[in-house]
């Protein structure tokens, strides 16, 4: 039976239920040569994020999925806490994002020895937690790739083939997703399992017409990938809104992922500075789409179908 890795162990994916793709709990942005546990108290966090998680569980969420990547502040035993605390089904990432926030030993490496630092992560456990991740999280630079970058994607895409994990990329610009998926194919790895995270900001650099940005979506679309539109509840919600019935208009709901890209204890800044709730998307987009005639099993496959195939391994 195929399961998802959260950070407290296997779940078999049918009880995965309703999930939230793309949250963050802390991220820390200072840097690659200077983040580490001694940057932030654990029961500070704690205290100050447990609340915001309570609150979507509270909504019927039963699975957050955590993109903070190593070397931004991704924590696994502050996210197993929270989810003892919390009951939340909580999932975990391996891979890396990209500079500042990358050490300096990322640039030495050919794809294939990142790659097995990755898969060992999955295999025996992050560092000496336990912990194993549940999904791949890198991070492009909008196009074209700088070599890092190029090595890695194709890391993310040789990770995969070892362990059947998905690769979640921050993306945000369609010619680097192009590149990206380039890589990935190169390597072998099937589209089918890549996500373009922050896809609802292609296009809307240019123009802030949804029509327009919708043919960058398209082409996406027809390499087999998954759009993950996370950025809800940062704007006005009408740029999401319409390019989420666009694609259930065209039938594509199948490729198509909701978030919010929300939280996070902000280490280094006093008690965590600002946190973006992470509650919007069931309590106003949701509601907004039911207006617009989205049945319930749409909405069903959007937020417990869809991201329980996404992070299913066999």
């Amino acid at each position: 039976m195929a399961q998802v890795q959260t950070v407290l162990g296997p779940i078999d994916a049918v009880d995965l239920g309703l999930t939230l793709i793309h949250e963050h709990v802390m991220v820390d942005f200072v840097g690659a040569d200077q983040t580490g546990p001694h940057r932030w108290d654990q029961d500070e966090v704690v205290r100050t994020m447990q609340p915001h998680l309570n609150a979507i569980a509270a909504q019927g969420v039963t699975c957050l999925v955590e993109c903070t990547p190593n070397y931004l502040g991704r924590d696994p035993v502050l996210l197993q806490r929270l989810g003892r605390a919390t009951g939340l089904h909580i999932v975990t990432n391996t891979g890396l994002y990209k500079e500042p926030y990358l050490p300096a030993w990322a640039f030495e490496l050919e794809p294939a020895a990142l790659a097995e630092r990755w898969i060992a992560e999955w295999e025996q456990g992050i560092d000496e937690t336990g912990v194993r991740p549940g999904f791949i999280k890198i991070a492009v630079n909008p196009g074209p790739l700088l070599p890092i970058q190029q090595t890695v994607v194709r890391a993310a895409a040789i990770t995969h083939l070892a362990t059947g994990l998905s690769v979640m990329c921050h993306t945000g610009h369609a010619a680097a997703a192009h590149e990206s998926l380039d890589l990935i194919e190169a390597e072998g790895m099937d589209p089918r399992r890549y996500l373009v995270a922050h896809a609802d900001q292609v296009g809307a650099e240019d123009d802030a017409d949804p029509s327009t940005a919708w043919a960058a979506h398209d082409a996406l679309l027809r390499r087999g990938v998954w759009l993950e539109y996370d950025g809800i509840g940062w704007g006005p919600f009408e740029w999401q809104e319409s390019l989420v019935l666009e694609m259930l208009e065209r039938g594509l709901e199948g490729q198509l992922l909701l978030s919010q890209d929300a939280g996070w204890y902000h280490v280094g800044e006093p008690g965590g500075g600002t946190v973006q709730p992470m509650t919007r998307l069931l309590d106003e987009f949701v509601p907004r789409l039911r207006a617009a005639g989205v049945t319930e099993a749409i909405l069903n496959k959007l937020l417990i179908d869809n991201p329980r195939t996404v992070l299913a391994v066999n």
